[in-house]
């Protein structure tokens, strides 16, 4: 399971001249952590969480150069991870452990914002009920099993060359294949779209 598969969309930005005090109400009444600062392509430029506001109310309360912020952009951390949208759900809770993160912007092309992940959201995986895991599991063999069904087979001399996209499938045929008597070799290949891929044997 990817990040898009449990990330929160659309998100909750605000943008660099938001006033802390809106921040701060949007932490609270969305129950979020943290919140992304965009700029008017929602491309990412920041974040500000829970700990940068609290900070104000317990350290010295002033921006870099003695001046008391008010709006985002004075507060926000510019040195931001970010994670994409098919980054491997186990990979994502492994960085966020490692660096002790709450919430995580999902991010796009071009820095574009398109989601949000926290730690709360990977834990469902765990939480994630033996039905979901039984009818994930099912539909995942069926997408291979069509997948199957459409490869091309040609068998000239005992070389089998078989066109079947999905490199779960092409492992799969390519161990079939070589079970079958007066089979001599195994070529693979990906439909026109992907890149090819070849085995000898």
């Amino acid at each position: 399971m990817n990040v898009r598969e449990v990330m929160a969309s659309p998100v909750v930005t605000v943008s660099p001249d938001t006033a802390l005090k809106e921040v701060a109400s949007l932490l609270v009444t969305r129950r979020i952590n943290a919140v992304p600062v965009v700029d008017a392509g929602d491309r990412l430029i920041g974040i500000v969480s829970e700990a940068d506001l609290l900070s104000l109310e317990t350290g010295p309360g002033q921006a870099p150069g003695g001046v008391t912020p008010h709006t985002a952009r004075e507060v926000m951390r510019q040195s931001v991870y970010t994670l994409a949208e098919d980054t491997d759900a186990t990979a994502a809770a492994r960085m966020m452990l490692r660096h002790r993160l709450k919430s995580v912007p999902v991010v796009a092309a071009g820095d574009r914002v398109v989601g949000m992940v926290t730690r709360r959201d990977l834990l469902r995986l765990i939480a994630r009920s033996d039905r979901d895991i039984r009818a994930d599991l099912e539909r995942r063999i069926a997408e291979e099993v069509e997948a199957l069904q459409r490869a091309g087979i040609e068998v000239r001399d005992g070389v089998v060359t078989v066109e079947v996209d999905g490199d779960p499938c092409r492992q799969l045929v390519e161990r079939l294949a070589r079970t079958i008597p007066g089979v001599v070799e195994v070529r693979l290949s990906s439909s026109p779209r992907q890149s090819g891929s070849s085995s000898g044997g």
